[in-house]
């Protein structure tokens, strides 16, 4: 597993590290993600507006990243997260999906240094969301899975900048 997020961007050892980790995912571990996720999204209420409302109230920079009515946004974030689950058993277009999020990502201006603040929350919703069926084993599978998609992501980010 790569570490957590930082600000800056990976180098490339860390990026090789991230494609691998998420080529080789361990199976154990892919259950966990996909049975913490479908435990979230079926948790009553929307995941989304969870989400977001934690994101906004723990790191409120990060508002002025998005503005007007939030409705698109929130179904983006659900399918966005939704395709990554189901691609862990399809690693080459899950590493495609998060390098082109890179891209995105930086073009909407997003600083290296927010995928923390957006690693705790997310997984933080998802925990809680879940309830009790949510484990320390879901939640390390899913600090693996966040943090090297992140990597991912982040090289896309700094490639993106480059260019």
């Amino acid at each position: 597993m790569t570490k957590a997020p930082t600000s800056r961007p990976p180098t490339k050892a860390q990026l090789t590290a991230a494609e691998k980790w998420l080529m080789d995912i361990n199976p154990d571990a892919a259950v966990l993600i996909e049975s913490g996720w479908r435990a979230a999204i079926e948790a009553p209420g929307d995941f989304a507006t969870d989400f977001y409302q934690n994101l906004f109230a723990a790191a409120p920079a990060v508002i002025e990243l998005f503005s007007g009515d939030m409705t698109e946004q929130k179904g983006r974030l659900t399918h966005t997260l939704a395709e990554t689950v189901v691609l862990i058993h399809n690693p080459k277009h899950l590493l495609l999906l998060l390098r082109a999020s890179g891209v995105r990502h930086q073009h909407y201006q997003v600083k290296q240094a927010y995928f923390g603040a957006m690693r705790n929350i997310l997984i933080d919703t998802i925990a809680l969301r879940a309830g009790d069926s949510f484990t320390d084993e879901h939640r390390r599978a899913w600090e693996g899975f966040f943090d090297n998609m992140a990597t991912v992501m982040q090289a896309g980010m700094a490639a993106a900048a480059k260019s």
